[in-house]
């Protein structure tokens, strides 16, 4: 797992994951670090410069917060798992291929709503600083104690109008005729490709198995011709192949249809993180890197 050679403070620290960026460890209860990956520093700038805008722009309780953060470096809230850990644990998996052999179990349908509300109420918000999550998948949505969805992770984040990089099916879409001149393209960031990647997580909340996950390849195809896996008449469903089509023309517009469902009021409970408890975490995370993390680069990726 750990295939580069980490400063020696990292490996006392209990491994939570690696993404294309950084490392995440344990720091202390209740508290992440990330440490930027060889070679990927710049990338690694783009979520500390993202997370400077969201935390000066006092953000609602729907987003893991950055207590800390310097060049290649950040402290953040630690979560409890993903929901692609979550809805992993819900399956029977062939740990070789990394396939889905059996859904055992699924969430119940009013945890999917308010897990929908919340994402849908922070892809919303980000909107309105102009920005879009730009990697929208389980991985990247992370559960708290309290069940609550949180949105992180945001190296890939990017300016509403800017062009597309896509992900890999089912998040991403190459886009048909119907585009006119982005045919053949993921087009451009914004409401069209975020609620697209709204309504892959939704399928894979409510069927416990990723769209297509079965089609390999043939799962570009096949959403790009907008042929979608069978959807039931339930408003969980219905929802879904709105988002698959495209139909709302903003994010803000989407978080409004998703909060007349049942479960959204569950997420109402959330409890936002006040100015004095953001104070005290980044005076803990000042003093882990004093005392703990001292054998860190700061500014450098690592070696």
């Amino acid at each position: 797992m750990l295939s580069e050679k980490l400063p020696g403070s990292l490996g006392k620290c209990s491994f939570v994951s690696k993404g294309a960026t950084g490392w995440v460890f344990q720091a202390a209860p209740g508290i992440a670090i990330k440490y930027c990956v060889r070679g990927r520093l710049d990338e690694f700038q783009v979520e500390n410069e993202t997370y400077d805008l969201i935390e000066r722009s006092h953000p609602p309780p729907l987003f893991v917060r950055s207590f800390l953060r310097l060049p290649g470096l950040n402290f953040m809230q630690l979560m409890v798992e993903s929901l692609d850990a979550r809805l992993q644990r819900n399956q029977r998996r062939d740990l070789r291929k990394n396939v889905c052999l059996e859904v055992l179990r699924l969430e119940p349908t009013p945890k999917i709503e308010q897990w929908a509300t919340e994402l849908s109420r922070a892809l919303a918000w980000l909107e309105s600083l102009g920005l879009v999550q730009g990697d929208l998948q389980p991985t990247n949505l992370l559960l708290d104690s309290d069940d609550h969805l949180k949105l992180a992770d945001f190296d890939s984040s990017r300016k509403i109008g800017s062009r597309n990089l896509g992900l890999a099916p089912p998040w991403s879409r190459v886009l048909g005729e119907e585009s006119g001149k982005f045919c053949g393209t993921f087009g451009l960031y914004g409401a069209q490709s975020e609620q697209f990647a709204f309504g892959s997580i939704l399928h894979n909340m409510t069927r416990g198995i990723e769209p297509y996950e079965d089609k390999g390849p043939e799962a570009v195809d096949l959403l790009q011709e907008m042929v979608f896996p069978e959807l039931s008449s339930s408003p969980l469903d219905a929802l879904t192949l709105r988002c698959w089509k495209g139909d709302f023309a903003t994010l803000a517009d989407l978080a409004k249809d998703v909060a007349v469902l049942q479960g959204a009021e569950q997420a109402i409970t959330v409890i936002a993180t006040d100015d004095a408890y953001m104070t005290e975490m980044k005076r803990q995370c000042q003093e882990l890197l004093h005392d703990k993390f001292t054998d860190l680069e700061v500014g450098t990726p690592a070696k």
